[in-house]
């Protein structure tokens, strides 16, 4: 019997599990199945924070597990656009580069800060992972999308990035449900609490 608080675990192991099975599908060249599947990863990490909240399931166990989980998935996914959508990379080649080395600056930020992947669910990530992982799920997918869209999108991301390093380089403390670190936002949200 599957106990209610290993649900959303369960789903986090089904986003992990699907990796091979869709770098099989990348590996073939098949760039719509590859993005369902980044949609499918998408979604499954939606629904298991929610569930996580939603059946008082939270652990730190489950969300290291899910961050690492992320990590993966979102790496295979910079790959795959790499592999499948080489065209749409060089074309814009200078400003994902940008992304890159802000992302790639916050985690190196925090993991010598704070020894481990973390994960500090910013409203701003979550606005950029949202964003991001539709954009690429649709980039697979379709091959082509609008210049306007992916702009919008990437400012989000380097946005995102950018506080999060900003977050990993100030805090003197892992706190993983800081939200943001912007002063007006952070009084609002202690007031409303």
């Amino acid at each position: 019997m599957v106990s209610r608080k290993s649900i959303p675990n369960m789903i986090t192991g089904a986003r992990l599990a699907s990796l091979p099975v869709l770098w099989g599908f990348a590996l073939a060249g098949n760039p719509a199945v590859v993005g369902a599947g980044v949609f499918f990863a998408w979604l499954t990490d939606a629904l298991d924070g929610f569930l996580a909240r939603a059946l008082d399931a939270q652990s730190a166990w489950g969300s290291r597990f899910d961050s690492v989980t992320d990590t993966l998935v979102f790496g295979s996914a910079l790959v795959w656009l790499v592999m499948l959508r080489p065209e749409f990379v060089r074309d814009h080649a200078a400003v994902l580069a940008l992304w890159l080395v802000v992302g790639l600056s916050a985690y190196l930020v925090g993991w010598l800060r704070f020894r481990r992947i973390v994960d500090l669910h910013l409203y701003s990530a979550k606005a950029a992972n949202f964003a991001g992982f539709l954009f690429g799920a649709a980039l697979l997918a379709f091959g082509e999308l609008p210049s306007a869209l992916f702009y919008l999108v990437i400012v989000i991301c380097i946005l995102a990035s950018t506080e999060t390093l900003a977050a990993f380089a100030t805090l003197e403390e892992v706190d993983e449900n800081v939200g943001t670190i912007l002063p007006l936002c952070r009084s609002r949200d202690a007031a409303g609490a």
